[in-house]
């Protein structure tokens, strides 16, 4: 089936308004009463997007099943081909106006690919009610309404990999809490890979790589001030990590180069697949059946310490539910980063002020206020990396499709840097073009490797040229791009570029050829509370804040001044798990 995310997304704004004001007039008038929807005896259903999905799939099928036919035909759905299947609580509301959420994601699109949604009236996601500092109060002396062993702020890969290693190592009761109506985070975004040296996948490909190596780049492409400490955890349990997905289900197979890497080492589904919707569905397909309980509309807005200074637990605030005290021994803080925040973004790099965002929209900041509020540490906030081919501010076109031969020239159609450069030279490079975007240029062959890009010809995302002449539709200069491209080749079939140094040119470009504008977005934000190898969170004198653990984008140490590409799918397994682990033995441990 195509993956026609955004197309379907339009298609589906033109199906989504019933006459009924919401679904749950809809329901009424076709003689649906609400006991029928809503299962009796079940707490705060409507803030749980699993349980109510349920009640909805008993009726309507999954959500494939319940695909127009009319979208069947075009082999285009929605459900189908989102990055995750979202719940059906994700987007229809029962009780108020719907709410298509595909609009926190898309609303920075231009008004080329505008959608039609709810007759032109953009509705934002999910708002929560200001709540004050009396009221926080007031819900702890309360008292918890419930207690659990593991409380995960943030459902993404960090939060679902704590979650799953937790239930491996032991515990029986855990919660994730995401403040979304959807799970996923910047982890179902992920469209490079897993960084891993080592591994299966490599050896079978017959790529040379190692640890040391791995680590090695790693400390470079982070200007050598990453946590030595944490960059080797991250480089020697790669693998393992990788290895562990593999066993849980999921397709790593293939693998390929990244900017500032010296191997072969980002893996990802075979077929060109993005890696994000393969790592959320395999981590959710296995929580679920470990019966990882999930609460989505829930937002952590404070984590709360005993007067021992150990954990005791977070006080949330439900859609529905309202704010209550939840008890815990543990806590881990998954919840991302801040980018998507601007003014925050902005308060540690005012050079960034405006400058578009890569990041899911739940990304802003809030796991750095909650860890700042127990008194924890922070670690390099000032370091926030750009990602040096985003189009339209959400729009990622992989970092992997450079590892596999694509090429980038400015827009007089000439080459201007090493495109298999660090992250944060290649936006230098960029930014340093009058035009500050450029041109990201491919081949078929590539194309057919690294195939997550097909779905942008469709929706006319790219130029398609068949000749040298057919530069001039993107006003470039076919003698300028002819010189270009074939002294690129040259380079490549000689193993050498003198011009920019670059030492990995994995074929030569043959037309047809592709050509997308791209210009750099505000990606990952390197910074964060500072954990121990052992994913513990420290406190402002480096003291462990016991039964408070981290993982993720949240954290920071790991990656340095900047992060290289699938590093950050690796930080989120590698440390999501040791947050699962830790966390576990530190219950069993007091247990006895």
């Amino acid at each position: 089936m195509k993956k026609l995310t955004l197309l379907s997304m339009v298609i589906c704004a033109s199906f989504s308004v019933n006459a009924a004001d919401n679904l749950a007039e809809f329901h009424k008038e076709s003689g649906i009463e609400c006991k029928d929807c809503h299962a009796t005896g079940v707490k705060n259903i409507q803030d749980s997007q699993l349980e109510q999905d349920k009640a909805c799939i008993s009726c309507h099928g999954d959500l494939n099943a319940i695909a127009t036919e009319e979208l069947k035909e075009k082999e285009l759905s929605v459900h189908h081909n989102h990055l995750v299947d979202i719940g059906c609580t994700s987007c229809h509301s029962g009780h108020v106006e719907p709410v298509m959420n595909c609009i926190t994601c898309h609303q920075s699109f231009t008004e080329k690919f505008a959608m039609p949604f709810l007759n032109g009236k953009l509705k934002a996601s999910i708002k929560f009610d200001d709540v004050s500092e009396k009221e926080l109060t007031d819900a702890i002396k309360a008292g918890p309404v419930e207690t659990h062993q593991m409380i995960i702020i943030g459902a993404g890969s960090a939060g679902y990999s704590a979650a799953v290693q937790a239930k491996m190592s032991g515990l029986d009761d855990i919660i994730i809490f995401e403040k979304q109506p959807y799970i996923g985070g910047n982890s179902q975004l992920s469209a490079g890979g897993y960084s891993a040296a080592e591994t299966i996948a490599q050896a079978r490909l017959g790529y040379k790589d190692g640890v040391e190596q791995f680590y090695n780049d790693t400390m470079k492409g982070g200007h050598n001030i990453n946590d030595p400490k944490l960059v080797k955890k991250l480089t020697e349990d790669s693998a393992d990590g990788l290895s562990w997905l593999t066993a849980l289900g999921g397709d790593f197979s293939a693998a390929r180069r990244g900017g500032g890497h010296t191997a072969d080492r980002l893996h990802r589904p075979a077929g060109g697949k993005k890696n994000g919707p393969e790592l959320i569905s395999v981590l959710q397909r296995n929580s679920d059946a470990l019966g990882v309980k999930v609460e989505t509309n829930n937002k952590v807005l404070k984590i709360v310490r005993a007067k021992s200074g150990e954990i005791a637990g977070v006080v949330v605030q439900g859609k529905h539910s309202g704010l209550r005290f939840i008890a815990a021994q543990t806590v881990v803080l998954a919840t991302g980063g801040f980018g998507w925040d601007n003014k925050l973004v902005a308060q540690y790099r005012p050079d960034l002020l405006g400058t578009p965002s890569t990041n899911a929209p739940g990304n802003t900041g809030d796991g750095i206020g909650l860890a700042k509020g127990i008194g924890a540490k922070m670690v390099d906030l000032k370091e926030i990396q750009t990602f040096p081919t985003a189009g339209n501010g959400v729009l990622v076109i992989t970092g992997t499709i450079r590892g596999a031969g694509a090429i980038l020239l400015n827009h007089q159609g000439k080459r201007f840097c090493d495109e298999m450069g660090p992250r944060d030279k290649v936006s230098e490079c960029i930014w340093k073009l009058k035009e500050r975007s450029a041109w990201l240029v491919w081949d078929e062959e590539i194309m057919n490797e690294v195939s997550q890009v097909k779905g942008l010809e469709p929706l006319g995302m790219l130029t398609k040229i068949e000749s040298y002449n057919d530069f001039k539709k993107v006003n470039i200069d076919p003698a300028v791009a002819k010189v270009s491209i074939e002294q690129y080749n040259k380079y490549q079939k000689d193993g050498n570029d003198p011009d920019f140094g670059r030492k990995f040119m994995a074929r030569s470009l043959m037309f047809p050829l592709y050509l997308v504008d791209t210009s750099p977005a505000i990606h990952h934000t390197m910074g964060g509370v500072g954990i121990t190898p052992e994913a513990q969170v420290r406190d402002e004198n480096d003291n462990i804040i016991p039964g408070m653990f981290a993982a993720g984008e949240v954290t920071g140490g790991v990656h340095g001044a900047n992060r290289l590409g699938g590093n950050a799918i690796a930080d989120t397994v590698v440390f999501g798990r040791q947050a699962g682990k830790s966390a576990a033995h530190y219950i069993i441990n007091k247990g006895n």
